[in-house]
């Protein structure tokens, strides 16, 4: 069975309707970009916008229990390199037992792509295939081949969607060394220690992994304030790989509002008789 095909499985067993018909989506994909024209030897960021009907989505990076997370594979002009997609932090959806990660309603990935210092012609044609999975109480693969053609000049200014890519840069995950963070495994429990520059004002947090196989995604986090740090306690996943690091996204909600953090903290493990003395102390 192809992914694909494993992937879809769980989808399936937690719908009760039939899919809507064949060829059908409940995806609208369009490409466009920060910016109305190409500057040579200048980075151009580009955005995969997915707009959702109402109740269905697509998914993140790590899509969690079940689902792919988007793809795009690029037709670009020579010289033309095409970075990672950017993504903004996701949400949460619970079908039955299962927890996935992704967006709803409408989201924009962002891509940035280095122009050649050289770029012939008064015109580009920017064009690529895009894949994603979209799900409701079924899930459909849904693809677009999708283009876009822009002028070449020496400046650019602002284009029509400007304002979307600056909401998916609020929502992109950043590096914040006033935050500091540890991680550590004990039996079923990885516990992620965070230390906020301003300890009062965190209200919650979610940690999002980068990767599929060490956490459960179903399982609660329970956040416990601890002086000036916290200890989100994280449940492993009883099935998954073992792991040296703990990498991923968290969301906090803070009197600020949210923050989309990024971690990458080795994950050490705690020994045997310390993990005992932690469980049985009232």
């Amino acid at each position: 069975m192809s992914a694909l095909g494993v992937l879809l499985v769980p989808c399936l067993a937690a719908g009760a309707a039939d899919a809507d018909a064949p060829g059908r989506s409940h995806v609208r994909a369009s490409l466009v970009a920060e910016t109305d024209a190409v500057r040579p030897g200048r980075t151009l960021t580009l955005g995969i916008r997915l707009q959702m009907e109402k109740g269905w989505h697509t998914y993140w990076r790590n899509p969690g229990d079940s689902g792919l997370p988007t793809r795009v594979r690029w037709q670009l002009p020579p010289g033309f390199e095409a970075g990672e997609i950017l993504w903004p932090y996701p949400v949460r959806f619970a079908t039955g037992p299962l927890v996935s990660y992704g967006y709803e309603r409408e989201v924009l990935l962002p891509i940035e792509v280095r122009v050649p210092a050289s770029v012939p012609g008064r015109e580009v044609r920017i064009a690529g295939r895009v894949d994603w999975l979209e799900c409701l109480e079924v899930c459909v693969p849904g693809k677009a081949e999708l283009s876009l053609s822009l002028p070449v000049r020496s400046e650019a200014a602002p284009g029509p969607h400007v304002a979307l890519f600056a909401e998916a840069r609020r929502r992109l995950p950043v590096k914040d060394p006033s935050w500091r963070f540890s991680a550590s495994l004990a039996g079923p429990t990885v516990t992620l220690a965070l230390r906020p520059p301003r300890p009062a004002e965190l209200k919650s947090a979610w940690f999002y992994p980068a990767a599929p196989g060490l956490l459960d995604h179903a399982k609660p986090q329970e956040l416990k304030r601890e002086g000036a740090s916290h200890r989100l306690a994280l449940a492993r996943d009883p099935n998954g790989a073992a792991a040296d690091r703990l990498a991923g996204v968290l969301v906090a909600e803070t009197a600020r509002g949210t923050l989309a953090l990024d971690v990458d903290t080795p994950l050490a493990p705690v020994p045997a008789r310390a993990s005992t003395i932690q469980e049985r102390k009232p």
